[in-house]
């Protein structure tokens, strides 16, 4: 009589049984982001340093690129687009930029109509300038910029849903926090703009750096910007 086992044939173990996935467990997930932190945190002096040693030449290009892109902005969405350049009360060595829009259209912002549009950059040691070099000045082309159409310190460029750039008084000692509204007069839309980009070093400048210097130029009935550098 032939035995049967009660256990039944036993299967033979596939070769190509995969083996079994497994993924991160919390810890090592934090472990990751405790890492990261400390590299990010590590770096930001770095970042810091390289931002403060930016040349007059690197700013004017990241400004004039605001500019276009505010007015870009103006246009697509047919409003008014402000942007603030110059210093703040809590920067007030460094370049502020600001870029801010209408909701309904109008011309006259208030507060229930007036938002932050995107985040700029800010240029430590860097200031807005209407005295610059005055050998850097009459090498630039035609036309000629009158004395008010160069902004000290601070100013408000407003764009139309047109494209037209107009400028208008800003304080300097504002807040960031608490923006005041563009208020004032406006500036005539024939006129061009001049925007002069000087290092502080944060402080006094010495007479080696006055002539390291930039600028750039708005056109108002164009709203085209154009840079010099020295």
């Amino acid at each position: 009589m032939r035995a049967f086992s009660i256990l039944g044939p036993l299967r033979r173990r596939s070769s190509t049984t995969q083996p079994l996935r497994r993924g991160f467990t919390l810890i090592e997930m934090l472990v990751v982001i405790a890492i990261i932190s400390i590299l990010l945190t590590a770096a930001g002096p770095v970042f810091d340093k390289l931002t403060s040693g930016q040349s007059p030449a690197a700013v004017a290009s990241a400004v004039a690129g605001q500019l276009d892109r505010a007015r870009t902005h103006a246009i697509a969405k047919n409003t008014y687009v402000w942007v603030r350049l110059g210093a703040i009360e809590e920067e007030p060595k460094d370049f502020f930029i600001g870029v801010y829009q209408s909701l309904d259209g109008t011309e006259k912002p208030d507060v229930a109509n007036f938002r932050g549009v995107w985040t700029s950059p800010r240029f430590e040691n860097f200031k807005l300038s209407n005295q610059l070099d005055p050998s850097f000045t009459s090498t630039l082309p035609e036309p000629t910029i009158s004395p008010n159409a160069k902004p000290d310190q601070a100013v408000w460029i407003r764009f139309s849903p047109s494209g037209e750039a107009q400028t208008i008084d800003a304080i300097p000692t504002e807040s960031r926090i608490k923006m005041r509204l563009p208020s004032g007069p406006v500036a005539d839309l024939t006129s061009w703009i001049e925007l002069g980009l000087q290092p502080t070093r944060g402080g006094q400048v010495p007479e080696s750096a006055k002539k390291d210097v930039a600028a750039v130029r708005i056109a108002g009935l164009t709203g085209q910007t154009l840079q010099f550098t020295r």
